[in-house]
């Protein structure tokens, strides 16, 4: 027995030796890698100088680093570009990118690890800290002999959204900002709770939170690597809440906002931005329509409402893609025109040299829109534009209608959380998996499913050109306490192609309100509100209008167990959902579209 113990115990010393050595070969090859990087970064940014790291003390006293750009024979004070970024300021391939293009035109440069991230101290959580980060960065850069006390701010997503929460502190160093496919800056503003671009209707966004949180959830410098992961097993953990940590043996900010989703005082605290905000910095948005570009236009129409001047742009593509679209000449199945493409780094040379340099300003409207399917831009002064109107499509048992049955009909499916419906495109980013695509998809591989319900209009008798919201209103009776829809406008061919045009969900808990979480009662029919988002999309004559009704897309939007637990990513016990879809009469159930005039 003792000679068991001793070789046991000698076991044990080896493997602690071989994990400490292997932890040690481990970090040596990180420190080389980084250094690596760093040269191939540096040598990508031609004839500029970088100065010396520095550590930008914040209010509470966490240190930030920050990386300076210069260009060459800079010898009189500049105005400055900045970027903050979690993704790694000598790493992320959108820092040289826009480096390379506004240090050439007479800009400093200026790079900032945020909290929690790579080289910065203090721990990261978006963005409850980002405001005051952000502008004590601004009251640093205007005291450097190098700066003429103009800052602008660019970068995408996350990037995007540190220009969004920064803006709110109205800092007069802050001179311009091009915040790009930055819509999950939006917190409760517009009813969304849309909140760092995670949730659809108090849906969690499953495939693209699960991609980012277990890829780059990190919350300090130490743990900024990725694990191995299995995207799909991810996917289909019990309790959801639980799904990072499989991976994950830090902690992330996932299985939090899972949490405290309901938790009104949290959010207050986050930094999203909600109606009590209000911005006065000149503005060059863009976003894209499969992207968050309803929650980017609620975001450009409250800054103008509340100071704030500047244009957004809405292109036909994904997350972060301002040309791939138009050079890739389709975004999804919808074929793009390549000659449409617009040149966005001149705009944005150009506006930025208007705000700070005294240059003639671009000429854009309010509003510059892509209708897909046109292949068209289009110019207007607001959101929606002011000569678009409402059309009311009626659902009935036998399809959509423009009138109003006066015969009540009903429809029923049940909802599997075990067997849910595939997701075919749509809103989605960062999912780490190269086979779900985003966008605009075909759709016939899921219409026949029996957890499906498919209201076909007519053919048209002419055409019609969506631009707006697109919203729903159900009437619905379930028996279970709290349960998803999930609704799909689709193009129909001549042919039965049946292409996307968007989608949007609600989880019923929320159909009085996000803020006012209710469950249902068995038998009972409601009346429910479903947001499908905003679209500019043309649907030829001829071809029909359809909707999918249905109680899931998965993996974009995490299942629903249909227990109606208080908080429903903790439970793991899985049932049915029979749902009935009540139409006509004094159930009227319908789509409202937003249209622009025939021609």
């Amino acid at each position: 027995m003792k000679a068991l113990l001793l070789a046991i115990l000698i076991f044990g010393v080896a493997l602690a030796v071989a994990v400490q050595q292997r932890d040690r070969i481990k970090a040596v090859l990180r420190v080389q890698k980084e250094r690596l990087q760093d040269r191939q970064f540096l040598s990508a940014l031609d004839g500029i100088t970088r100065l010396p790291e520095a550590r930008i003390a914040m209010p509470d006293g966490v240190e930030l680093a920050t990386d300076v750009y210069l260009p060459e024979r800079a010898d009189t004070p500049l105005p400055t570009i900045m970027m903050r970024l979690p993704y790694g300021k000598r790493r992320f391939g959108e820092v040289r990118q826009w480096a390379n293009l506004f240090l050439p035109a007479g800009y400093a440069v200026v790079v900032q690890d945020m909290r929690g991230r790579y080289n910065s101290g203090g721990v990261f959580a978006p963005y409850p800290d980002d405001a005051a980060d952000g502008a004590a960065t601004l009251d640093w850069i205007t005291g450097q002999a190098w700066s003429d006390g103009q800052v602008g701010t660019i970068g995408c997503s996350a990037l995007g959204e540190t220009q969004m929460t920064l803006a709110t502190t109205q800092h007069p160093a802050l001179k311009a900002m091009i915040p790009l496919g930055a819509g999950g800056a939006i917190g409760t503003l517009a009813g969304s709770y849309g909140f760092f671009g995670m949730f659809d209707g108090g849906i969690l966004n499953l495939a693209s939170a699960f991609g980012w949180f277990v890829e780059a959830g990190g919350k300090t410098g130490d743990r900024m690597g990725m694990p191995a992961v299995d995207y799909a097993r991810g996917h289909r953990v019990l309790p959801l809440r639980e799904a990072v940590a499989q991976f994950r043996d830090d902690p992330t900010d996932f299985s939090t906002y899972l949490d405290e989703f309901d938790n009104a005082e949290y959010w207050a605290q986050s930094g999203f931005i909600a109606e009590g905000d209000t911005f006065a910095t000149p503005f060059l948005m863009v976003d894209s329509w499969f992207d968050r570009a309803g929650e980017s236009l609620a975001l450009a129409t409250h800054m103008r409402a509340t100071g704030a001047t500047g244009t957004i742009v809405i292109l036909p593509g994904l997350h972060c893609d301002l040309s791939g679209g138009f050079a890739d000449g389709a975004v999804g199945d919808l074929p793009l025109d390549p000659a449409n493409a617009r040149d966005f780094d001149a705009l944005f040379l150009q506006f930025m040299d208007a705000r700070m340099k005294g240059g003639t300003p671009p000429d854009l409207p309010p509003v510059l829109y892509y209708v897909l399917n046109e292949d068209r831009w289009r110019e207007a002064d607001s959101w929606p534009p002011s000569d678009s109107a409402p059309r009311t499509i009626y659902l009935s048992g036998d399809g959509l209608t423009t009138a109003a049955p006066q015969q009540q009909s009903r429809l029923t499916f049940v909802s599997d959380p075990m067997n849910p419906v595939p997701s075919l495109g749509g809103t989605m980013c960062c999912t780490g998996e190269a086979d779900l695509r985003a966008g605009p998809l075909f759709q016939n591989p899921i219409e026949g499913r029996d957890d499906m319900l498919l209201l076909t209009s007519d053919p048209l008798e002419q055409a019609v050109t969506l631009a707006g919201p697109v919203t729903a209103t159900l009437f619905v009776k379930t028996d279970v306490p709290d349960t998803d829809l999930v609704l799909r406008l689709t193009d129909v061919d001549p042919e039965g192609n049946s292409l996307m045009i968007h989608e949007g969900s609600l989880r019923l808990r929320y159909r009085k309100g996000m803020d006012q979480p209710e469950l249902m009662q068995p038998a009972e029919v409601y009346e429910v509100p479903v947001i499908l988002r905003d679209i500019a999309y043309r649907v030829p004559e001829g071809h029909r209008l359809r909707l999918h009704v249905t109680g899931s897309s998965f993996p974009r939007l995490a299942r629903n167990m249909n227990g109606g637990a208080d908080n429903p990513y903790a439970e793991t016990q899985a049932q049915p959902a029979t749902i009935t879809l009540h139409m006509g009469a004094d159930t009227p159930s319908r789509l409202r579209l937003t249209t622009l005039p025939p021609g």
